[in-house]
Order: C-alpha cells, then structure tokens, then sequence
C-alpha cells in the first residue's frame, strides 16, 4: 500500500501546514481527491476545516473530480464513475459523535494519558476485468442451480449469487443453489480478487437469470396461449392477468423444455432447456471509497497501542446483502489494524527473512480489535445494471491511515512523527527516545 500522508509538515511559500487526514490507495490507483496531489496540500487545507465540534466544512467546495490523469492496465485513462465524498465524511462524523470523542479525548488527557484521533479516506478501484459468466438453469423439479466461474474464499458468493437470481426469478430464495468454480461446467472466469465479483459475476448472474426469465415467458404464452406482455412471473408462477385460473410453473415450463416425451414434435418456439450463459465484461473500474475515524491511546514506556474505536463510512454502491457487507468491512478493517500495528517482515543483512513463523510475525487477536461501527452511503456505479461496486478491500484501505494519525496526534505532547507502518514497540519506543534526546543528540543520529 502506499500511503499519502498529510499530517507531515508540509512547506510551500515558508508555510507549515498541518491536518490529520490521511489518504491511501493501492500503488498505481488513484489517491482520495486527486485535487490534493495536483494542487497541493495547502490547497486542500484552505478548503476543508474541521473544527472541535465535528463540522465538515467545505469553504469552495471539493471539486468533482471525474478524470484522475492515470491510466489503467491496458492503457485506457481510469475515471471516478460514482461516489459521494463530502456525504461520507459528514456521515463519519456523525457516526462517531466527534463532538462527543474530542470532549472524551480533552478529560483522559487532563488526567495525562495519551490519546488521539485520525481520519483516513481511501478510493479503491473495484469490479475489474476482464469478464465473468454465469450459467442458470432451472430443472423440471423446479430447483434453480447457478454456475459462476470464480470460486469463494468466505465471501459469501453461494449466498450473494443466489439472492440475485432469485429476485430476477422470482423464486424463493431457498430454491437456489449455486455451484462456484468448476471449469467442467462454466469454462472461463478470472477469479475472486480486486474486491470484484459482487460486481462483475454478479451482473452475469443477472443477466443469465434475466435470458432464462425472458425465455419461460415466451415459452409460457405459448404455452398459455396467451401474449408474453399480458404474464407476470412470481413465486415461481406465470401468471395471466386477469386469469388467476390460466397460469403454470417454472417448473412445468422446465419440464416441457426438457423434450420429456420420445416421438414428438418439441413444438415450443424457444430452445430447449430452461437455461442460459451469459458472460460480462467490464468496461472501467468502478471505484469504491470508504472513510475511518480511529480514536487510540499510546503506552509510551511499553510502546503499546490500544485501540479504542474504529468507525467506518463505506460506500460499494449498491448493497446485495448488508450482513456479508459488513461482516466483510470488519474483516478488512482487522486486517487494515494488522496491516498498521503488526506484520513485519524483517530480514537479516545478508537477505535472510527472519520472520518466519508467527511466534514472529504477528496477527491481531480478538483483544485487540475494537468494536467497528460501520455505516454506509450508497451511490449506485452506472458501469453495471445491478450499480454495485466491490466491498472486499475497504476496510483495509484508508484504516491503517486513520491509525496511524490517531497515533501521530496521541505523541503530540512528546514531538513524535509516525514515519512508518507497522508501529510496532520497538519503533514508538525509538521515536519517543529520539524525540525526547536533546538537539545536538538528535542531529547526530
């Protein structure tokens, strides 16, 4: 990850500038507010405050940046599709009561301990090529199977796959089963990565559910002798309106498409078989954003971090099923506090990884991750029908920025900077110490 650090002292024209926002992206992604790199930091400091009381103001108004001047992997320019960056912020503050964290933040440091607060933005580039597909068929009994390309690794696709066919079938949910994976029955997918197949496989099972729908009404109206516009398809029922008697099931149009009877003409004007493959391929990124508050208090004779609160604003579009959602937010903001506060490779002078076991390189525990508030804005992407974004990484991107300020502005009372993640022991301790050395002492190092 690389991380944009604003809570450095920044000189342009003899100024010092100061703020602890923070902003993170992945290498060759486009940082939060690209107006903040072109213009600089000073620029964007005149144009945002945040006072004592927890309002966001906006003085000019952060301009909607739509072309980041980067360009993708194949060589195409990246654009900003969708999202809401000064509701987001608005939305995290209020979140977290900052009015009400300041005032607790002002009467744990009178009685001398070291907290701080920090907010990081991040902007993620999601939903990336090249393609997905999706088979749904819908068998004689009535059962509905889906077959995507890319396999899960805990996010949920069985559950996610299945809910979006379903409201595109109209069937209960339970009727679906979803099969991931398999090159033997859907040859092409790229795979789970880049907080992508909400998105991307998502749309393919849309749309392989949407040429299934649009095939049993056909077949259906035949069927019914009746006109395609005049049915309506739910819970599993074709339906003539203004018949209630005239209807038949998914399931019996199934079975008919299924050619059941030897020695007979098929008869039906669609295809057999109650199914379809579809396969999507994106056109751009569709970009994603989350924003942190982290409150931490510093142990400075043990070099110790503990974190108080995490809060997070995120914004993957459209939400499928806001329970994974946010089960997916908290994982990634475990690994953003693991990412910030434990793994450390280290390696010996001659290239050796020293590291090698995790008596070595440390994880978080359930001790030291706090209760994660999440909350969410919702700006549909117009790259996809469904106008959703991923949500795989936004818990982890921006996190270890928000961290890191809380951190920063905790050693303010003893002029420590936070040059590095992860903050480890060892390192506070060496920043405090060489803090605290005298002048000349420091200048020596």
């Amino acid at each position: 990850m690389v991380s944009v650090n604003a809570a450095q002292e920044m000189a342009r024209e003899n100024t010092e500038l100061r703020t602890l926002l923070q902003l993170q992206s992945r290498p060759g992604q486009q940082v939060v507010h690209a107006a903040l790199l072109y213009q600089g930091h000073d620029w964007f400091a005149q144009r945002i405050t945040l006072d004592q009381g927890g309002n966001a103001g906006l003085r000019s108004g952060l301009p909607v940046v739509d072309a980041t001047g980067l360009v993708g992997r194949d060589g195409r320019p990246l654009q900003y599709d969708s999202g809401n960056y000064p509701e987001q912020l608005r939305k995290l503050l209020a979140a977290a009561d900052y009015a009400g964290l300041r005032a607790e933040q002002g009467r744990m440091r009178a009685s001398g301990r070291l907290v701080g607060i920090g907010i990081g933005f991040g902007v993620e580039a999601t939903s990336l090529g090249p393609l997905e597909g999706a088979t749904v068929r819908v068998e004689p009994s009535g059962r509905v199977h889906v077959i995507i390309g890319s396999s899960s690794q805990g996010q949920g696709h069985e559950t996610t796959m299945a809910q979006i066919c379903a409201g595109v079938l109209g069937v209960p949910l339970e009727a679906v089963s979803v099969t991931t994976g398999r090159t033997d029955d859907l040859p092409y997918g790229t795979g789970t990565f880049a907080s992508r197949i909400g998105a991307v496989a998502g749309t393919t099972v849309a749309m392989a559910a949407g040429a299934v729908r649009a095939k049993a009404l056909e077949a259906a109206a035949h069927l019914l002798e009746a006109n395609k516009d005049d049915l309506t398809l739910e819970d599993g029922k074709l339906h003539v309106r203004g018949a209630p008697g005239k209807a038949i099931t998914l399931a019996e149009v199934a079975r008919v498409l299924s050619g059941p009877f030897p020695g007979i003409r098929f008869g039906a004007p669609v295809s057999a078989g109650l199914e379809a493959t579809e396969y999507f391929q994106p056109e751009s990124p569709a970009y994603a954003a989350s924003a942190h508050l982290a409150m931490v208090e510093v142990e400075p004779e043990e070099g110790a971090v503990r974190l108080l609160r995490h809060v997070i604003v995120h914004d993957c579009g459209r939400l499928i099923n806001p329970l994974i959602v946010e089960g997916q937010v908290h994982g990634g903001v475990a690994h953003g506090i693991s990412d910030t506060l434990f793994e450390d490779l280290q390696w010996d002078a001659s290239g050796q990884l020293l590291t090698t076991s995790y008596m070595d390189y440390l994880l978080p525990t359930a001790c030291d991750v706090p209760w994660i508030t999440v909350d969410h804005v919702e700006t549909p992407t117009p790259l996809n029908p469904l106008g959703v974004k991923g949500a795989g990484e936004g818990g982890t991107i921006g996190s270890p920025s928000a961290i890191a300020g809380a951190v920063e502005e905790a050693l303010e009372p003893l002029g420590v900077r936070v040059r590095e993640v992860p903050i480890t022991p060892s390192k506070l301790r060496a920043w405090i110490a060489e803090a605290q050395a005298p002048a000349g002492a420091r200048a020596r190092r």
